[in-house]
């Protein structure tokens, strides 16, 4: 882990380091290390308002821009996802419902994720969306608020024309 870093892409390569040996760590019982990781998470996540508790996100998780991003800690995400900046996946309504992401998921800039929804595989959520009901379809983008099914465009297709 660098102890300098340069650039924004060197400050988000440190925040995944830290926040998975921390959940490394914890989830192996090593108390001292856990609790030395947790602090320095903690501080780190304080200083660039990227608060992901750990073991929330499974293996792949990508943070797109160095900024403002909140995650509830009863969030349960797959692999490959993508979060941009003013991001927040949170539990809403009257119960701590909190939202489950499958795999391959894109989470636009400034988008809001709540409740006790459910998204499928490879769904692109647009930017401001508002996403408050489950989407079942895979691979569609949605957008709007609140969200709906914009396109049949989701992130394999993004991929696809990319090349």
């Amino acid at each position: 882990m660098p102890l300098i870093c340069i650039g924004e892409r060197s400050y988000l390569w440190k925040y995944n380091v830290l926040l998975r040996k921390t959940e490394y760590y914890v989830n192996t019982g090593n108390k001292l290390m856990g609790t030395i990781y947790r602090i320095w998470l903690a501080r780190y996540q304080n200083k660039h308002h990227i608060h992901i508790p750990i073991n929330t996100f499974d293996r792949g998780l990508k943070i797109m821009h160095l900024g403002p991003i909140l995650v509830n800690g009863n969030v349960r995400a797959g692999k490959d996802i993508s979060l941009h900046i003013n991001t927040s996946i949170v539990a809403g309504g009257t119960n701590n419902g909190a939202p489950v992401l499958e795999d391959g998921i894109v989470v636009g800039v400034g988008a809001v994720i709540l409740g006790n929804i459910r998204l499928a595989k490879n769904i692109a959520v647009g930017a401001n969306a508002v996403v408050n009901k489950t989407f079942e379809e895979e691979n569609i983008a949605i957008a709007g608020v609140p969200a709906k099914k914009v396109s049949n465009n989701g992130r394999l297709e993004w991929v696809k024309q990319r090349g």
